[in-house]
């Protein structure tokens, strides 16, 4: 594979250290909706045809400690095929990976890391899902 092509951006993953704070910024003051949560330490917006995506921070119990960083951002891609030539490519040319390729409910999926360690999520979704 050549050249990595996305077709878009299809969310970015922030990580929060009051959940419950973050999602009345988000709501209340900027006026996303709530697309969705994911049990009490993720909730996801959607805006537009895009996601934000805010997960709480390993270190949102802790009172001096705080986790500000985006956690990863995701690339759509236009097929599952897609997804593991650039798992295949990746492997060839010694990136990175973290999980995957792999599939969940509604699609495939593979994280790598950039040179730096940002996370980035190579995503294909099944719309037929």
């Amino acid at each position: 594979m050549k050249a990595f092509k996305p077709i878009g951006i299809t969310h970015i993953t922030i990580r929060v250290n009051n959940m419950a704070r973050s999602e009345a910024f988000y709501s209340d003051v900027l006026g996303f909706e709530v697309e969705r949560k994911m049990g009490k330490t993720m909730t996801v917006y959607r805006i537009g045809t895009d996601s934000l995506v805010l997960v709480e921070a390993e270190t949102g119990y802790d009172t001096v400690s705080r986790d500000y960083r985006v956690d990863h951002f995701g690339f759509n891609v236009e097929s599952a095929a897609i997804v593991d030539q650039m798992a295949a490519w990746c492997k060839e040319h010694d990136v990175s990976i973290v999980s995957g390729p792999g599939n969940r409910k509604n699609g495939r999926y593979l994280f790598i890391t950039d040179p730096d360690g940002n996370m980035i999520e190579l995503f294909h979704e099944d719309l037929k899902a």
